[in-house]
């Protein structure tokens, strides 16, 4: 994959942990405790990409780039404006120790 140039990190996101807990009889509750304001690149990815993972379940709707950070999981959300997505994968960029990839699903788009 391409690292990316000067600029590409144009999108301001909340990074943030997801904790769900049980409330009442079969209700969950989400909390998210930790939150970190990041720059980050967003595209959606290639139809085979986005195909791919339909069929194997783990569906991956975009990737987002952000300058690297250990210590993310799948208990990872990220929040643009209105959409808000779930980790499904995470990578460090060509093994460089610089950027940090995140393969995630759109979970909601807009209000």
């Amino acid at each position: 994959m391409r690292i990316p140039t000067i600029g590409e990190l144009n999108r301001r996101v909340q990074l943030r942990e997801r904790r769900d807990y049980p409330y009442r009889d079969a209700e969950l509750e989400s909390e998210f405790p930790l939150q970190k304001p990041r720059w980050a690149k967003i595209e959606p990815v290639g139809a085979a990409v986005y195909s791919g993972s339909v069929q194997i379940d783990e569906k991956v709707t975009h990737r987002i780039y952000l300058r690297y950070l250990d210590g993310i999981t799948t208990d990872y959300e990220v929040v643009y404006r209105e959409q808000v997505f779930r980790v499904k994968r995470v990578g460090d960029l060509n093994g460089a120790r610089r950027f940090t990839v995140l393969e995630v699903e759109e979970l909601q788009h807009g209000g």
